[in-house]
C-alpha cells in the first residue's frame, strides 16, 4: 500500500485552524491510495501549499514465522525491497516461490514480485509481473494479497497501454465500463476497476468521463467511498467538461462529504466559472465542512474574484469564528503584498474576538517582511489589546525570524511587564541565535526579577549550546 507522509512543524500556542494540514503530534499516514495511482499530482498539490511531503513505498510485512524454510529468504526479500532495490527484490521472490512452493510466504511472494517489476516498468518486466498475479491466481487463490494482485494488474495493465499494447488498453476499458454499468452497492472488484477508470482517463479522457458520470449518478449511502474515488479521478482532466462534473456533484450529491470532495477540488480547475461557483457556495453555505472545502479551494484559485471572496468571509462578522479564521489562514498563505497585509492590519484593529486576532497574527507572520515584523513587534508593545495578542505576536516573530536585536531591546523596554518579559525568554529559548543565549544568560545572573532569573535558567537547561553547561557550573558555585 503506498503512503504519504505530511511532516510539518507543530506551533506550540497550537493556534492553528483546524482544516489546515498542520500537524500538532507528528506525522500522519495518508494511506489507501493504491486505487488512486496519480500520486505525484497529490504531492504537487501539498507542496504548492508549503507542505514536506516524504512518499514512502510498498514494504512487505515483517516475517512471522521462524520455523518456515523460507523465512530467511522472505527477509532478504523484503530488505531489498523496503531499499527499493527491486531488481534484486523480484529474483528473490522468484527464488523463494520456486525452493518453496508449499511455504507460508509462496503466494504473497509472487504479489511482491510483481509490485517489483512493476516498479522497475520495462515492457518485459510487465509482462513478467502479469505472469506472477497470474501464477499467484492459479496456485494460491487464497493469498492474503489477492485483492491487491487484481488491483496492481489493472495498474501494470495501464501501464502497458500507455506504452501502446491495444489489448491491455481494451482490457481497461472494459473493466473501467463495468464499474459504470455496476448496479446496487460497491463489490470487492472495485479497487480494481477505479484503477481501471484512472488508467483510462489517463490515456482517453473523453472515454473516461461519461463513465464516470454514470459512477457519480448513483445516489445509494454505499456507493459514497466510490463516488470519492470517482471526483478526484475527474479532477485530474483540465476541461470545461470536468468542471462542470464537479460543479453538478458540489450541488447535488446527497452526501456532504462526496460534495465537499468536490468542492475542494474545484480550486484546482483555475476558472472563472469554477470561482464563481465556490463563491456563491461560501456565501451560502450552512455547513462547516462545506464552507471549509470552499474557502481551500478559494485560496488555490488566481482569479481576482477568490481573493475578494477570501477578504468578504474573513470580515464578515456573521459567519463563525471558524470560517473566519480558516479564510484568513488561506489568505496569509497566498496574499502576500502590501495591500494584503494592510487589509489584515485593518482587520485586526476592529475585531474583538482573540480568535480572529491571533489568526491574523499568524497571517502577517507568513509574510516574514520587515513591515510585518515591525507590525508583530509594535502589538507586543500595545497595552491596549489583550495580554495573550501580545504574547502570540511575539511568538509569531520569534518563529518567522524576527530581528534579535529588536526583541532583545524589547525585553529590557517591557520591564515590570513580567508576563510579556516571560514570553520573551521562550522566544529567545527557541531560537538559535548566539546572541539569544547570551541574552539568557544575561538575564539569569543580573535580572532583578528571581522569577525570570529561574526561567531563563530553566530554558537554558534545554539548551545544547557548549557555553550553557560552564555558565551553570559557574552560577553554581557563586
Amino acid at each position: 500500500m503506498l503512503a504519504l507522509t505530511w511532516a510539518v512543524a507543530s506551533h506550540a500556542n497550537g493556534q492553528v485552524p483546524s482544516a489546515a494540514p498542520v500537524l500538532r503530534e507528528g506525522p500522519m499516514f495518508l494511506a489507501g491510495l493504491s486505487a488512486v495511482p496519480d500520486v505525484p499530482m497529490i504531492m504537487r498539490l501539498l507542496e504548492s501549499n508549503g507542505i514536506v511531503v516524504r512518499r514512502t513505498r510498498l514494504v512487505p510485512p515483517p516475517p512471522r514465522n521462524t520455523q518456515d524454510p523460507a523465512d530467511s529468504l522472505y527477509r532478504l526479500a523484503r530488505r531489498a525491497m523496503a531499499d527499493e532495490k527491486y531488481r534484486r527484490a523480484a529474483q528473490l521472490f522468484v527464488e523463494l516461490v520456486e525452493r518453496f512452493p508449499h511455504s507460508d510466504y509462496a503466494g504473497d511472494a509472487l504479489y511482491y514480485r510483481a509490485y517489483s517489476l512493476y516498479q522497475l516498468g520495462s515492457q518485459r518486466d510487465l509482462r513478467d509481473a502479469i505472469d506472477a498475479i497470474e501464477e499467484q491466481a492459479r496456485d494460491y487463490p487464497d493469498a492474503s494479497t489477492r485483492k491487491d494482485a487484481k488491483t496492481l494488474r489493472t495498474q501494470i495493465e495501464s501501464a502497458q497501454a500507455r506504452s501502446g499494447d491495444a489489448d491491455a488498453a481494451q482490457k481497461v476499458a472494459e473493466k473501467a465500463k463495468m464499474l459504470g454499468e455496476e448496479r446496487g452497492c460497491p463489490n470487492e472488484d472495485d479497487d480494481m476497476r477505479i484503477a481501471a477508470l484512472q488508467g483510462l482517463m489517463q490515456m482517453d479522457a473523453e472515454s473516461a468521463l461519461p463513465i464516470l458520470r454514470q459512477v457519480l449518478a448513483k445516489r445509494g449511502s454505499c456507493s459514497e467511498g466510490l463516488r470519492k474515488h470517482a471526483v478526484f479521478i475527474v479532477s485530474q482532466k483540465r476541461s470545461d467538461e470536468a468542471t462542470t462534473l464537479l460543479l453538478e456533484v458540489a450541488r447535488t450529491d446527497p452526501s456532504g462529504e462526496v460534495r465537499a470532495e468536490a468542492i475542494q477540488w474545484l480550486g484546482q480547475a483555475h476558472s472563472a466559472r469554477a470561482v464563481a461557483a465556490l463563491d456563491s457556495i461560501a456565501s451560502n453555505a450552512t455547513d462547516d465542512e462545506i464552507l471549509d472545502k470552499a474557502i481551500f479551494a478559494l485560496s488555490q484559485s488566481r482569479e481576482e474574484r477568490s481573493d475578494a471572496a477570501l477578504r468578504r468571509i474573513a470580515a464578515d462578522e456573521r459567519k463563525s469564528s471558524h470560517a473566519r479564521s480558516q479564510a484568513i489562514f488561506w489568505f496569509g498563505q497566498t496574499h502576500r503584498d502590501a495591500d494584503d497585509m494592510r487589509f489584515l492590519r485593518e482587520l485586526f484593529s476592529r475585531s474583538r474576538s482573540e480568535e480572529i486576532q491571533g489568526s491574523i497574527i499568524q497571517a502577517m507572520a507568513q509574510a516574514r517582511t520587515s513591515e510585518a515584523m515591525r507590525w508583530l513587534i509594535d502589538l507586543a508593545r500595545d497595552k491596549s489589546i489583550s495580554i495573550e495578542a501580545r504574547k502570540n505576536a511575539l511568538f509569531w516573530a520569534g518563529q518567522s525570524g524576527a530581528d534579535l536585536r529588536q526583541l532583545v531591546g524589547l525585553y529590557d523596554e517591557m520591564k515590570g511587564q513580567t508576563d510579556i518579559q516571560n514570553q520573551l525568554i521562550f522566544v529567545f529559548s527557541q531560537r538559535r541565535d548566539r546572541e539569544a543565549i547570551d541574552k539568557l544568560m544575561d538575564i539569569a545572573s543580573n535580572d532583578p526579577d528571581r522569577d525570570l532569573r529561574k526561567q531563563a535558567i530553566f530554558w537554558l537547561g534545554q539548551s545544547r549550546d557548549p557555553r550553557v553547561q560552564k555558565f551553570l557550573l559557574d552560577l553554581i558555585n557563586r
